[in-house]
């Protein structure tokens, strides 16, 4: 078997090995695919087909590798630590942040396609996740700590 196929094939193992594991990336597949099949059905324009797929890869995508970054640190450390556990929420949040961007970009594309939304909407959506999900966050953190001391 050639290099080139040989890397195929391990890809493909690892892209099903990942799949077969991990419900979370079980779950983004569904719904990128509810968001692909809808835009077959709805009236898109070129650019907005674009930025759903683009969506849509990027959360998959964002999922495979918080899954190997989960995957390496657990073969680094076995055993509970602070820095661990700092890789793996950090990766999460990747995760997390590519979602709410797709959020973004289904509000826009798909909100004018369905009920006609002005893209004011997604705007809108898009300035609350970037202006409170790090201060909700940092609230969070500011609590918890504040908590521990007591």
């Amino acid at each position: 078997m050639s290099e080139t196929l040989s890397s195929f094939v391990n890809a493909i193992q690892g892209f099903s090995e990942a799949i077969w594991r991990e419900r979370n990336l079980k779950v983004h597949f569904v719904i990128g695919s509810v968001v692909l099949v809808m835009s077959y059905v709805l009236e898109l324009t070129a650019n907005e087909l674009l930025w759903l797929i683009f969506a849509v890869f990027s959360v998959i995508g964002m999922e495979l590798l918080n899954t190997l970054v989960e995957s390496i640190m657990d073969l680094y450390e076995t055993k509970p630590h602070p820095e661990v556990k700092f890789v793996k929420d950090v990766a999460a949040g990747i995760v997390l942040w590519y979602s709410l961007f797709a959020v973004v970009v289904g509000v826009i594309v798909l909100g004018k396609a369905l009920f006609g939304w002005n893209q004011s909407v997604g705007k809108l959506i898009a300035l609350i996740f970037v202006l409170l999900f790090p201060t909700i966050s940092l609230l969070w953190r500011f609590v918890s700590s504040w908590r521990n001391r007591r």
